[in-house]
């Protein structure tokens, strides 16, 4: 992954696909941690779980590089949760993690899910409500160095 700041959105078009190689997949969890854990000096592995083989995944990819990442998991009661959303600096208010969203909640939407909900770091909860999402309270996450907000969206 090349470092903050290295590369600009407008230089080529984003495209966005699920990680189909194994390669891919280590490079989209390379990304996840590099962005979500490694700035909270957690280890390698925690950018993962026991549900990412059962869970719908998006990457944006710019040229070669992921430059967002996101995942959706279906819960049995027409709920879905996203999970592991995160944006290149770089590509930061330009639509892509707006893009990765939609595309998540069409799959859950396509899969019958009503309601989707996520815990948002307090740094993104205006991102997310800006996407429909709407604060259903402080949440206790399995990141206990952050404080996350529990927010949810019904989807049409």
């Amino acid at each position: 992954m090349p470092p903050p700041g290295s590369y600009s959105h407008n230089a080529h078009p984003v495209r966005y696909r699920s990680p189909a190689t194994p390669a891919e997949f280590a490079e989209y969890f390379s990304f996840r941690w590099e962005l979500l854990r490694k700035p909270l000096a957690l280890p390698r592995g925690s950018e993962q779980d026991e549900l990412d083989n059962s869970a719908f995944h998006v990457a944006a990819y710019d040229e070669q590089h992921i430059v967002g990442a996101g995942r959706v998991h279906i819960e049995s009661d027409h709920t879905a949760r996203i999970r592991y959303m995160a944006v290149h600096p770089g590509y930061r208010c330009q639509g892509v993690g707006s893009c990765i969203l939609r595309r998540l909640e069409q799959f859950a939407y396509d899969h019958h899910v009503q309601v989707c909900w996520l815990y948002s770091r307090e740094s993104a909860v205006s991102f997310y409500t800006r996407n429909g999402y709407v604060v259903r309270g402080q949440s206790e996450s399995e990141l206990s160095a952050l404080r996350h907000e529990r927010m949810e969206k019904r989807l049409a």
